[in-house]
């Protein structure tokens, strides 16, 4: 008999690209100290749970914040693809500013009008690819973890989707302005039992006080 899974999901520390306001998806940036402080932090916090299964997304800034949570555990790190960020495509490295001003109106929708947004002018992914994927590598998880404590580390955008959209049933297009915005190294608790996920814990982050800037 299948029992209670918690998952603990993480978005990874703060990055090069993150604190020089550049697209960061597919694209990847090393973490800064910040980002290493925080990852760090969250291992401390997250100490006594005891993990049947580590997953992370294989991005290398999620593959390292894996890995200062984990710390000496002995416990393997399988990564899936269906954990990356959204893809932005020929955005990616780009940074926001010239995004606004080169590609403003996709840009905009992007932020906007998720459900519309069709990612022509990028060729990076749509919101819905996004939720499809992720919600996959989540059954994917379920399938090979009949029970237990479950640490995935991925993406904000991704996340943000996958745990609300996907998991809760918010509704896509007004996702970003109703659900939070999944802060670097924080912490969202999710349990899933007789067919359901309940959101324990959101984005939170009482761990990173005094660590993290802006936290």
């Amino acid at each position: 008999m299948l029992g209670k899974r918690t998952f603990y999901f993480v978005r990874h520390g703060k990055t090069e690209w993150n604190l020089a306001r550049r697209m960061q998806g597919w694209g990847d940036s090393p973490l800064i100290e910040e980002g290493v402080n925080g990852a760090i932090a969250t291992g401390e916090a997250l100490a006594n749970v005891d993990f049947t299964a580590v997953y992370s997304s294989p991005s290398k800034r999620t593959v390292d914040t894996t890995g200062y949570i984990i710390g000496d555990r002995d416990i393997d790190v399988k990564t899936l693809d269906g954990l990356r960020e959204m893809s932005f495509g020929i955005w990616e490295g780009e940074r926001f500013v010239d995004i606004t001003e080169n590609y403003g109106e996709e840009y905009a929708m992007m932020l906007d009008n998720p459900a519309k947004y069709e990612a022509n002018v990028s060729k990076g992914e749509t919101y819905y690819q996004v939720k499809e994927r992720t919600k996959q590598a989540v059954e994917q998880i379920l399938e090979e973890q009949p029970e237990g404590n479950i640490l995935v580390v991925s993406h904000g955008m991704a996340l943000r989707v996958l745990i609300f959209v996907a998991l809760q049933g918010a509704d896509l297009q007004t996702h970003r302005t109703e659900t939070p915005h999944i802060l670097n190294t924080s912490v969202t608790v999710v349990e899933y039992e007789n067919g359901e996920f309940r959101v324990v814990t959101a984005n939170d982050t009482a761990h990173l006080e005094g660590i993290v800037e802006g936290v």
